[in-house]
């Protein structure tokens, strides 16, 4: 047996698939890649597929990692190179090694995840306005996240059973920094004890600047020990 650590991309229609359906998805395409893999133990076997943690339905990735224990050891190029033939559009295989096969599995040695959020710009906030206007209304947004995320305390609103309740999120961001086009790269907790997600951050953002600011997400990087 042989444990494969794999990173893949999701994209364009595939973002939609929830994590069940993700892991069905690699399954099929396993048998028809006609590559072996090893099968839990009991009444219902299921493939031996982790992944490092499930991506919300609707946000795109570069970054995700799971782990295959297959039956027998294949090169990983060709790995890849069947894989991406069997796998739908929208994910594709972008690495693969192997790691040590007694390791703990990589879902309970995740701790972060860094996503890029990009505000939209929709045309009832750029119509009349010049180039300079543009510019300057992008630096005011910048500068906007910039001080709801060096509050002391971000309290959000979030769900809880029943009611509503509000959280501070400040200790779970771990860092951010913003790119040249002014969209925000930020690592924050991730994992079965913090999970904050990105849509937590910008609805305490929209409700910090009293507006509704559209946005896209990626994540582009999973973080383990």
């Amino acid at each position: 047996m042989e444990r494969l650590r794999v990173t893949y991309s999701k994209s364009k229609e595939a973002i939609y698939l929830s994590h069940l359906d993700t892991l069905k998805v690699f399954n099929e395409a396993l048998i028809r890649a006609n590559i072996s893999v090893e099968y839990s133990k009991g009444y219902n076997p299921r493939p031996e597929i982790t992944f490092a943690h499930p991506l919300s339905v609707g946000i795109e990735s570069t970054g995700e990692i799971m782990e295959i224990i297959l039956s027998e050891y294949i090169e990983t190029p060709y790995f890849i190179k069947q894989m991406n033939k069997a796998l739908p559009d929208g994910i594709t295989i972008l690495a693969a090694e192997y790691v040590e096969l007694n390791q703990k599995s990589i879902m309970s040695r995740v701790y972060a995840s860094t996503y890029l959020i990009t505000f939209i710009y929709g045309e009832e906030r750029l119509e009349g306005k010049t180039k300079k206007q543009i510019e300057d209304m992008k630096i005011y947004y910048q500068k906007m996240m910039e001080k709801f995320l060096s509050q002391r305390n971000i309290l959000v609103l979030k769900k809880s059973k029943n009611r509503m309740e509000r959280i501070d999120i400040k200790t779970q961001i771990i860092n951010y920094e913003f790119t040249l086009d002014g969209s925000l790269e930020i690592t924050v907790s991730t994992g079965s004890r913090n999970n904050l997600k990105p849509e937590f951050i910008m609805s305490g953002f929209n409700e910090y600047i009293d507006e509704n600011m559209d946005y896209e997400v990626k994540r582009t990087r999973i973080l383990y020990t």
